[in-house]
């Protein structure tokens, strides 16, 4: 039996969800990490920029995926998903404030978007676990 098959045998419909949202931070990491630098010339960036260096945002953001990466296939996945709702509710508040200053005059359409994802983890957070059985089925 191949590697993938049995991993995905392993893998339960949270832990999906893990791999998803560790695939949504890692993307997002390489972007914060290696924008061009037009994209550095933006407001957000600008104002991310001046917080902390875009390689430490992108080095959080990578390590949650990390996290959630590391956990999907496990029943303890508590910390995968605070993680991850923490740190897109962090992201949203930020944007939030930013634009309650005056920084990033559209800064509530990005906290909108990230409160909503975050709601999202966290609702299926408490979804319970279900043990995968053979052949991939529930």
């Amino acid at each position: 039996m191949s590697i993938t098959r049995r991993l995905t045998r392993r893998l339960s419909q949270r832990g999906a969800v893990l791999l998803i949202l560790a695939a949504v931070d890692v993307i997002f990491a390489g972007a914060l990490a290696g924008a061009p630098a037009e994209t550095r010339a933006t407001d957000n960036y600008k104002l991310y920029a001046a917080l902390l260096p875009l390689w430490a945002w992108g080095a959080l953001w990578a390590a949650v995926g990390v996290l959630c990466l590391a956990l999907a296939w496990t029943s303890q996945d508590r910390l995968a998903y605070g993680a991850a709702t923490g740190l897109k509710v962090f992201w949203a508040l930020l944007h939030l404030l930013a634009w309650a200053v005056g920084v990033l005059p559209r800064g509530y359409v990005a906290a909108a978007i990230w409160l909503l994802a975050a709601g999202l983890v966290m609702v299926i957070s408490t979804v319970p676990r279900t043990a995968p059985t053979e052949g991939g089925q529930r």
